[in-house]
């Protein structure tokens, strides 16, 4: 699939797994849960796709071979990303602090002229630009996304987790083969994503930066904003190039090379 053009790096994408809920059936595809937190979370079934692009498509990169996967297990996954509010009230009641503020290292932001910098100023709470609770959480490493899960199934009594990178581009796509999840035509972006207001984007989406979650068209899969906005986390690590022909069946509720407690690291991708 074709790469958006992400603004702040990075937020969580967050997987309520089935591994500690007993179905009486299998929910059906879109139907939403609300935990106690405030995030709505929707069914993806189980099902094959072929990941990767095409060497025809515009954009490719290298590492993107085409191969077919099957995931034998569904799962939810947030509507969205994590939001600002959200994640305060992990920090608030776990009394935490991100890898950025503990390393005094900060992360990369929006400087008073509009040009990105890296500064030890720049957290999740303030970025450089202005953020509501409902804007998707920014300036958050990989552990600072495992802590967050973690917290919420010991809040909830339920398993969460990151999205496998398999399970991220079966949900993104939404049963489609084209470059994007509603066709093949960019300009037809502004209506499914905040793509920075860049000059490739018209019309205009109105916003300069990072965009609420949920103001755009969500996908077939009753995700929202799959294509631009922020990049994301997934629980898998990243192998450059690893990717075979070779058919790939996701049978577990974890990720290759993953543990429950944690995981080696991966390199959250807008597809």
């Amino acid at each position: 699939m074709i790469k958006s053009l992400p603004l702040i790096v990075a937020v969580i994408a967050v997987t309520f797994g089935f591994a500690t809920v007993v179905m009486a059936k299998e929910p059906k595809q879109g139907s939403e849960i609300k935990n106690s937190v405030g995030m709505r979370l929707v069914y993806t079934p189980p099902g094959k796709f072929t990941m990767g692009s095409p060497e025809s498509e515009q954009g490719r990169e290298s590492q993107e071979s085409q191969h077919e996967v099957e995931l034998t297990k569904g799962f939810y996954l947030g509507t969205h990303e994590v939001t600002v509010g959200q994640f305060r009230q992990f920090v608030r009641d776990a009394k935490y602090q991100t890898d950025g503020q503990r390393d005094g290292k900060g992360g990369w932001g929006v400087n008073e002229v509009g040009s990105i910098e890296m500064n030890g100023k720049y957290t999740w709470k303030s970025p450089g630009f202005k953020q509501t609770d409902d804007h998707p959480v920014v300036l958050v490493s990989w552990n600072d996304a495992k802590a967050f899960c973690r917290w919420l199934s010991e809040k909830e009594k339920k398993r969460y987790r990151l999205p496998s990178e398999a399970e991220w581009e079966f949900a993104c796509r939404g049963a489609t083969k084209t470059a994007y999840t509603f066709g093949n035509d960019p300009q037809q972006l502004p209506a499914f994503a905040n793509v920075g207001d860049r000059p490739a984007a018209k019309p205009k989406d109105g916003y300069h930066q990072t965009a609420p979650v949920g103001q755009f068209k969500r996908n077939a899969f009753g995700l929202y904003d799959m294509h631009g906005n922020v990049w994301e986390w997934c629980e898998d690590r990243y192998v450059p190039n690893s990717y075979t022909p070779e058919k790939q069946t996701q049978d577990s509720d974890l990720c290759p090379d993953a543990d429950v407690g944690a995981t080696n690291a991966c390199w959250g991708r807008k597809c």
